[in-house]
């Protein structure tokens, strides 16, 4: 039991470190790396709401929460993929796409330990 609480809050802290970094750099992209000719706010609204929608239960460190992120970022790590395949000489679609990665693995991680932990913890 000591070992699953263990994985699930190294799993935890990865997920939150690799958020913030995925919620940093879709601001840097809207905002200053490729801003948009107009509407720049409802961009960057339509951008990063998504990704806030779960702060909520992250914080609190609900194993849900952290199921719904994962299929959220799947669309970040599409944009991610998009951007790196068609604008050339920018390691901002890479990123994205290698956060995105990382941050599903270990958020998919911490769902399973930490639910396991809760199933053994009810018992």
């Amino acid at each position: 039991m000591q070992d699953l609480t263990q994985r699930a809050t190294i799993s935890y802290r990865v997920s939150l470190i690799l958020y913030v970094c995925l919620l940093a750099s879709q601001v840097a992209k809207v905002l200053w790396l490729h801003p948009p000719e107009s509407s720049v706010w409802m961009i960057a609204s339509f951008t990063i709401i998504p990704l806030l929608a779960p702060v909520y239960g992250l914080i609190k460190r609900q194993p849900r929460a952290s199921a719904w992120l994962c299929f959220i970022i799947c669309f970040y790590f599409i944009s991610g993929v998009l951007d790196a395949w068609f604008i050339k000489d920018s390691i901002h679609g890479w990123l994205i796409t290698v956060f995105s990665s990382l941050l599903f693995v270990s958020a998919m991680m911490f769902t399973r330990w930490q639910g396991q932990l809760n199933n053994q913890t009810q018992s």
